[in-house]
């Protein structure tokens, strides 16, 4: 009796995490639709596949986010629109793209995100086991430093890119700090939208879970859109061989430097998986374009699949990110066998999504070189205002415009677009310290 309930119950497992799986592929190519929203259609599909099992929800949704962090390359390397995790700097898939190679920044993508759950998966169930509540007890009361300690290296970091293009020294001096101050700029305005989306009662009460959507598709998403139309651009005929050629050393400097910002990001709260990935390809020295889409595939999915798999872990219950938030609110883990059953079941997902991933992006390289790519990117702005008039309303269009406007600052000044998580961070450090209130009454908010 005790065999047929344990295999009646890895059965239910492996079922309800390919569900999820499915679901997660089948919308993770889709322009704009960040793991928080794709998390919600997720909940209210659960219980019409699973018959309400309370532990459906969570491997359900372990099966979509892993299926996510592999199928959402298929939007960042054709269709220009990621999440804040992929939008560092000039993106290497954009690159690759343009001379033909798009298909095989997304191989890159998926040996990094493929190396990326299988440390996961190992890690937590043997050495994180011990390690990660130590981590956790020694931390905790600390993030804040530790937030204030990255953003602060963000603006560090900053590299002035322009400085040498200058024909004498006053014009040199301004063009190194125009990319800065346009930094300073980006982020602070982000931060007041932040603000006036969290507080201002702008968005309903009842969609406050999309609070963001408006901002994040703003920032990261609609400008690049924008870009497209505006320019014209047309795309050459993709090399779709499943084949990659790389060295060594960038699969390995990639995958570290990824798996340790990812690490950071699922770990620490608000620190986001762009962050973490600066972080990470500083600490590992990561260098070169393969490097780089290797270690974005890792970082972004150790990030999006760690934060909710901590959720899994019975004795630590760390609750990270949307996702998580949102599944936690639905399941507690009662024992350690659920943890290990998800650690398996992101092994099991990450293979079926690598296979879906590279023969989406066969299919999407075949299409775009027989539709225009203006009109393709015209439909995927569409898309997106529709997409945020739906899940926030006239009000949402409002922050939407205004979102795009800061994206687009953030690419005229040549800056980083990881500054526009100023929406995120500017609230938290406001709140942590203790002038909020103020922040709100300058604003006219309150």
């Amino acid at each position: 009796m005790i065999v047929v309930e344990y295999f009646i119950t890895v059965f239910d497992v492996i079922l309800w995490g390919l569900m999820g799986a499915s679901l997660g592929l089948a919308l993770s190519w889709i322009p704009g639709l960040h793991i928080a929203n794709l998390m919600i259609l997720v909940l209210y599909a659960t219980p019409l596949f699973t018959g309400g099992n309370e532990y459906a929800a969570p491997y359900f949704a372990l099966g979509a986010v892993v299926a996510f962090s592999f199928m959402s390359s298929i939007a960042s390397t054709y269709l220009s629109v990621s999440d804040e995790s992929m939008m560092l700097m000039l993106f290497p898939s954009q690159r690759y793209l343009l001379v033909g190679r798009g298909h095989r920044a997304v191989l890159l993508y998926c040996i990094g995100a493929l190396i990326g759950a299988l440390f996961l998966a190992v890690f937590m169930t043997t050495i994180g086991v011990v390690v990660m509540p130590i981590i956790y007890n020694l931390f905790s009361p600390y993030y804040w430093f530790a937030l204030l300690a990255v953003v602060l290296f963000m603006f560090l970091s900053e590299w002035p890119k322009e400085s040498d293009l200058g024909r004498s020294g006053l014009e040199r001096l301004w063009l190194a700090w125009r990319q800065i101050l346009g930094g300073l700029l980006v982020f602070f305005a982000s931060g007041v939208l932040g603000l006036y989306a969290t507080y201002s009662g702008l968005i309903k009460l009842e969609v406050s879970f999309a609070r963001l959507t408006p901002l994040f598709i703003g920032f990261f998403g609609l400008p690049w859109v924008l870009r497209n139309i505006i320019s014209r651009r047309t795309l050459p005929a993709q090399d779709t061989r499943h084949v990659v050629e790389t060295a060594p050393s960038a699969v390995i400097n990639g995958a570290t430097s990824g798996i340790i910002g990812g690490g950071i990001a699922a770990f620490f709260p608000v620190i986001t998986g762009g962050m973490g990935a600066l972080i990470g390809g500083h600490m590992a020295s990561s260098r070169g374009d393969d490097a780089f889409l290797i270690s974005q595939g890792a970082a972004r999915t150790v990030y999006y699949t760690g934060a909710l798999f901590f959720l899994f872990h019975p004795t630590m219950r760390i609750t990270r990110g949307a996702v998580a938030w949102l599944v936690g609110g639905l399941y507690t883990p009662k024992a350690w066998i659920e943890f290990y059953y998800g650690a398996a079941l992101i092994i099991l997902v990450a293979g079926a999504s690598l296979l879906g991933t590279i023969y989406m992006s066969k299919a999407v390289a075949k299409l775009l070189t027989r539709v225009s790519y203006a009109k393709i990117s015209a439909v995927i702005a569409v898309f997106l205002v529709a997409l945020v008039y739906y899940l926030t309303g006239f009000n949402g269009l409002i922050l939407l415009a205004a979102a795009t406007a800061v994206g687009f600052a953030a690419m005229v000044f040549n800056t980083r677009l990881s500054y526009c998580l100023g929406a995120l961070i500017l609230p938290v450090l406001l709140n942590i310290t203790g002038y909020t209130d103020e922040a709100l009454t300058l604003l006219g908010i309150r």
